[in-house]
């Protein structure tokens, strides 16, 4: 709630911070309003209060961009191009496409975030900036069938989503023939471990199941961008692979044109075992003396 999205996987948001399984909702639509509810609360704190600083929203305001390096190749040139960005939550990655050129459009659940954002594409006097209140599976309709040309997700994203089938449908009916979606997340791999309990020195073992098609139902404190927040939430999320992911898209209309690993993560998800070292702003990487592996991916898809 991409971030997020900076929205980061709720399996890892637990490791930061007091956090308790509890038993998952009798369905989704509970699941997703109570996630709804928990986004809601931690807009102002990601944008104005002590999460700001998590975010680097005042470099970011002072022009320092969301966008890596990688992500602006592979996209390519936006100026003048029309981007969606789903589940955008407080708007700074958006409005960094929209300082690349693009005419862009946010899109989230949480009117809290959605206000944020527009706040921020005031400051900035990014005028033509649309932001919109509306659910994933909504959207089409929220949007009143408006096609794009780029359509922009991820980081902490895909894990709010109990449906790829769904999603990938939706993302068809937005992207225009010709144009494409692009998306950064944390891999499978990553999404499956944690800090093994009980060992001297901090080690990751396999933890979370892949296949697990239920959704990992929480409760806890605080937000990942400030841990010490007074506010308890109720998270749901669900777990997904490359082969749901891009099956999923193959099956609604999409050719996936590239997807590239990497060893660079937008946020260090164990940050209390002090195994990651920033890398540049906004990301972290393994430090030299544990074992690399792929932490993010980046995928590219044709709308055919």
């Amino acid at each position: 709630m991409t971030l997020e999205r900076y929205d980061f996987k709720a399996q890892h948001i637990r490791r930061n911070m007091a956090w308790r399984t509890i038993p998952s909702p009798d369905d989704d639509d509970e699941a997703i309003h109570q996630n709804l509810e928990a986004w809601d609360s931690m807009a102002f704190l990601h944008a104005q209060g002590a999460g700001a600083e998590f975010y680097r929203i005042e470099q970011w305001l002072a022009g320092e961009s969301k966008i890596a390096p990688w992500e602006l190749e592979e996209v390519g040139s936006v100026k003048g191009k029309s981007l969606l960005h789903m589940q955008c939550h407080i708007g700074a990655d958006t409005l960094s496409w929209a300082r690349e050129g693009a005419k862009v459009t946010g899109l989230d659940f949480s009117p809290n975030a959605i206000s944020e954002a527009e706040r921020f594409a005031k400051i900035l006097k990014i005028n033509d900036a649309k932001f919109v209140v509306s659910n994933v599976s909504d959207a089409v309709e929220s949007l009143k069938g408006e096609k794009f040309d780029i359509l922009y997700t991820g980081r902490g994203a895909l894990c709010w989503l109990p449906d790829l089938q769904e999603w990938a449908k939706v993302c068809s009916e937005l992207v225009k023939s010709g144009g494409i979606l692009y998306l950064e997340e944390s891999t499978p791999m990553l999404n499956a471990l944690d800090i093994e309990e009980g060992t001297e020195t901090p080690r990751l073992g396999l933890k979370y199941d892949l296949f697990n098609e239920g959704p990992i139902s929480e409760i806890g404190e605080g937000s990942y961008a400030s841990p010490e927040a007074d506010i308890e939430r109720t998270t749901h999320s669900w777990e997904y692979r490359y082969d749901t992911l891009l099956n999923a898209l193959i099956s609604n209309g999409f050719m996936i044109e590239s997807l590239n690993e990497r060893d660079e993560l937008a946020w260090d998800p164990w940050p209390e075992a002090e195994m990651f070292e920033p890398s540049r702003p906004n990301y972290w990487r393994l430090k030299e003396n544990q074992v690399n592996f792929p932490l993010s991916f980046t995928l590219k898809a044709k709308r055919l």
